[in-house]
């Protein structure tokens, strides 16, 4: 139960959202948009965050689209990771997607809500990282497209009021391998104790990160001790570790040693499975 009255709205249109977005604001009402809402259900409930007025996405058409082209694959922002899951061709987003909570909360999670959230695994993101998708935003001023590596870091920079309408990815990337490698402390609905995602663009391998440190994140000096073959995979593994871009995450799920251990071993799979050395 939320122990506090707020003001609902369901806007047709992102303008209509960011008209009462604007208004809320001069009102003092801390307005929020609202896509799945687990994540808003789940902090209001425990008083994290405080609202008087909640602005729910999901009549927004373009937050609802899902479409392939011979060149791109578009995802709306409202989608459920299930229903992103179910229909993509792209097998490495569907395959990202499926392994995040369970069934039941993937079918009112949606992919803005997952990449855009407060809890900092944000995993629905690595995908994008290493494909290097556009971003749709929409503000007061009209939609722009935005790629991601320019908006993202450490989460999503939107400016206050805008909203994630859809995510563009080049469907190039569709045929080429990956790996994606997600580490539970007892079963799959766990919160991950890290999620490791690799992807092979033209013998090129690129690699992010989600749950290991306290922000997912893709990192170009990563990739390029990664792709080095002078190494072996074991050194490759060890230096990657220690050039993380801050210290690993140590909580109730596992210390940082043993997410250190079962990282150094992932990686050490990965290089082998996409070096072809099984």
């Amino acid at each position: 139960m939320i122990a506090y009255d707020f003001e609902y709205y369901r806007p047709q249109t992102y303008l209509d959202a960011i008209e009462i977005y604007e208004q809320k604001t001069q009102e003092g009402k801390a307005p929020i948009y609202y896509g799945g809402g687990t994540e808003v259900i789940t902090f209001a409930r425990k008083g994290l965050i405080k609202t008087g007025a909640v602005i729910d996405l999901k009549e927004i058409s373009e937050c609802l689209e899902f479409y392939e082209s011979n060149d791109r694959i578009i995802y709306g922002a409202a989608l459920t990771l299930n229903e992103l899951a179910e229909e993509t061709t792209f097998k490495f987003m569907a395959h990202v997607s499926n392994r995040i909570a369970d069934h039941t909360v993937r079918n009112r999670l949606s992919l803005g809500g997952n990449i855009c959230g407060r809890l900092f695994y944000r995993e629905a993101i690595l995908p994008l990282l290493l494909t290097e998708a556009t971003i749709v935003v929409a503000g007061k001023d009209g939609i722009k497209r935005v790629p991601i590596l320019e908006l993202f870091d450490k989460r999503m920079n939107l400016q206050k009021g805008e909203i994630l309408l859809q995510v563009e990815v080049d469907k190039k990337y569709v045929a080429m391998p990956f790996i994606n490698k997600r580490k539970e402390k007892q079963g799959q609905i766990d919160y991950p104790l890290f999620h490791l995602a690799m992807l092979e663009v033209d013998g090129h391998k690129r690699v992010a990160f989600s749950g290991i440190c306290p922000y997912p994140f893709r990192s170009l000096e990563l990739e390029n001790i990664l792709n080095d073959s002078s190494m072996t995979y074991e050194e490759r593994a060890n230096y990657s570790v220690k050039n993380l871009p801050t210290s690993i995450v140590n909580d109730i799920y596992a210390s940082n040693d043993f997410r250190e251990f079962l990282l150094k071993d992932e990686i050490i799979n990965s290089l082998r499975e996409l070096e072809g050395d099984k």
